[in-house]
């Protein structure tokens, strides 16, 4: 009885995972929502070669005109976040590495609310991390690549001066950073696109395509210096073990992501 039952719960993995990548083959879009979010996103320059080798064939890093590469640093803390419309996180912290690549030059329309849109911006993402475990369950689930970290800290509301942290695991300090800048006279309401790639698995192969549309207030503007271990997310991008670069300092209204995944 215990063999059959065994056998039984086999198969029902199988045939989970075998449906999973049928979907996947197929291609399956999926929407993040994200409320009332602070968030922190820097600008790190960093050597071009290095960042280069971490892109697969076919993706090329942007080199800006001093011809370094572009590190997109980016910390959410949001009140609430929805995957598909379905499954809820509160609160939902996400923490970013992004390489700036090369994509078409592209200006989205204005979102209601908003006084102008940027212009779209293209990069290959490092896995996203979380601290949210039901979060981090659910993108996983449905094919995303996911990081589950114990804690994500933007170090609390802005001031003159504030450290933040990302702690990968319990008594593993992964990179923490600290703040100085002061907030706009005039705050700014704009339309943000980002669109990311990301190439990964091993059994099963993917390949996630993603667009993100940010109703985004910016607030002020800081410098930022990170530190980083090196075996943490950004270590192993291997830029360095102390980077510094530009910030700004957000307040976002509501964002939506499209997130495709595919077999690959």
């Amino acid at each position: 009885m215990r063999t059959s039952r065994t056998f039984g719960g086999l198969a029902s993995v199988l045939l989970l995972f075998f449906a999973a990548l049928l979907l996947a083959s197929r291609g399956c879009t999926h929407t993040m929502e994200m409320r009332s979010c602070n968030e922190l996103f820097v600008e790190f320059p960093v050597d071009a070669a290095a960042a280069q080798a971490n892109l697969p064939h076919g993706y090329q890093v942007t080199k800006r005109a001093d011809g370094n590469a572009v590190l997109l640093f980016m910390v959410q803390d949001c009140e609430q976040g929805r995957l598909d419309g379905v499954l809820p996180a509160r609160p939902l912290r996400f923490s970013h590495a992004w390489i700036e690549v090369v994509g078409p030059s592209e200006m989205g329309p204005t979102l209601p609310g908003t006084v102008r849109s940027l212009s779209t911006a293209y990069y290959y993402a490092s896995p996203h991390q979380l601290e949210s475990l039901p979060g981090f369950i659910a993108l996983t689930a449905v094919g995303i690549a996911s990081e589950h970290v114990q804690e994500i800290s933007l170090g609390g509301i802005p001031a003159a001066a504030r450290s933040g942290v990302v702690i990968e695991g319990r008594g593993h300090l992964g990179y923490r950073w600290t703040e100085t800048g002061r907030p706009w006279p005039e705050p700014e309401l704009v339309t943000g696109r980002r669109k990311f790639d990301r190439e990964f698995g091993s059994l099963w192969k993917r390949r996630t395509k993603g667009t993100v549309e940010c109703r985004s207030n910016f607030v002020g503007r800081s410098v930022v210096v990170l530190q980083a271990a090196p075996d943490s997310a950004v270590g192993r991008l291997h830029l360095g073990k102390t980077l510094r670069g530009d910030g700004y300092r957000v307040e976002m209204t509501d964002c939506r992501a499209l997130i495709e995944v595919r077999s690959r």
